[in-house]
């Protein structure tokens, strides 16, 4: 699986506890090649609007971070199911 497809695979699981409009909205941003613009704006969102996540989607958002070379910041820190 590529990481435009991690992405996507992520966002759409948000679907139910996320406004889909959301998920879609920062899903967009794939197919213009701004896939660091769709994996934050996803973040973004989650922590915006206090969407609680899994153990297992955190750890899906900690390996995106990483193969993607972003630094794990606050943006990401704050969405952790366990803190």
């Amino acid at each position: 699986m590529d990481i435009n497809d991690e992405i996507r695979y992520f966002g759409e699981g948000l679907k139910g506890r996320l406004e889909p409009s959301l998920v879609d909205f920062a899903l967009d941003y794939l197919a213009f090649s701004e896939i660091v613009l769709a994996f934050e704006t996803l973040c973004d969102h989650i922590a915006d609007n206090d969407v609680a996540i899994s153990k297992e989607e955190y750890l899906q958002v900690l390996k995106i971070s990483n193969d993607l070379g972003l630094k794990i910041d606050s943006r990401y820190t704050y969405i952790n199911p366990e803190k």
